[in-house]
């Protein structure tokens, strides 16, 4: 797969999706099952952004997946070449019409375009998926609208994923994703406090871009080294025994005691325990850690059965 930061002329006439794609979820997965029925042995393209449109405009919107993991759901879906733009003011005040005539028809030569319902372009977002079709089949190209994908009676998108995982409800975010959320890092130095307890802990340093779930306890696997372990999760300050205010990822991986310093590790959220507390001491902290983790291994007993 071939990544652009500038988007230059192509000969060809590729089958062309257009969008953020934040967070790869089961609406984004059927508009990319599209493109490829569509694609009639064409190239396949993907024209995104590096940075969210809303935090030019003042917004801090976190990604439910970092650049380098929306390229690996890009190529795990065939996609043959990526325009990976940086999102400026000059795209930004871009008319409609010059979008449609410089970007798509001129550069990318476009045979047929697939975009989601809810899809807009232009400056002040003026242009739509409706105006983009009507436009396309003037210049004689095809253009395909997605129609909104729904779990339960929600429409998925990445921003009602984003609230949820805020929200600490992994499971309905999960659903709607199609996958495990997840957090990568390397594995950093820590106080080495859970091991003394008896739960030894891997602390993660991770891109300070993604989001990160609502303060509290998780059930999660963590993947090291290509296996997937059991594990329980901790994200907050740890107000127990620090008074920092930095948020942290600590997580105990059951059946798993050796040092794995530097290694680069996966943490999946499966589901949401309980909301971080303040203990008196060290004993309590320890006694509820206890109790955690034999709440985990029941579920994973219940759901081996």
């Amino acid at each position: 797969m071939n990544v652009y930061e500038m988007v230059a002329k192509r000969e060809d006439t590729p089958a062309v999706a257009l969008g953020f794609f934040d967070g790869f979820h089961i609406g984004h997965k059927k508009l990319f099952e599209v493109l490829n029925a569509n694609a009639n042995g064409k190239k396949k393209v993907v024209f995104t952004f590096k940075n969210h449109p809303d935090n030019l405009l003042g917004f801090d919107t976190k990604y439910i997946l970092t650049n380098e993991e929306r390229l690996e759901f890009f190529r795990n879906y065939g996609i043959d070449d990526v325009y990976f733009i940086e999102f400026n003011k000059k795209i930004m005040q871009m008319d409609k019409d010059r979008f449609i005539e410089e970007i798509l028809i001129d550069k990318l030569n476009v045979s047929v375009v697939v975009v989601g319902y809810d899809f807009t372009f232009g400056y002040m977002a003026e242009g739509d998926s409706r105006y983009l079709c009507e436009k396309l089949y003037q210049f004689g190209r095809k253009c395909i609208v997605i129609d909104p994908v729904m779990y339960q009676e929600h429409i998925v998108s990445s921003t009602l994923i984003r609230r949820l995982i805020l929200e600490g409800n992994i499971k309905l975010a999960n659903c709607m994703l199609g996958f495990h959320f997840f957090i990568s890092g390397t594995v950093k130095r820590g106080n080495r406090l859970g091991k003394k307890m008896g739960f030894p802990t891997i602390n993660i340093k991770f891109d300070k871009e993604k989001i990160v779930p609502k303060k509290g306890v998780y059930v999660t696997n963590t993947i090291i080294d290509d296996k997937r372990y059991l594990s329980i999760t901790n994200v907050g300050t740890n107000p127990t025994v620090s008074a920092s205010e930095n948020i942290k990822i600590e997580t105990h991986v059951l059946g798993v005691d050796k040092d794995m310093y530097g290694k680069r590790v996966k943490i999946e959220f499966i589901d949401f325990v309980r909301e971080e507390k303040k203990f008196s001491n060290i004993d309590e902290l320890k006694n509820q850690i206890t109790q955690d983790v034999e709440y985990v291994k029941a579920l994973f007993c219940k759901a081996s059965i």
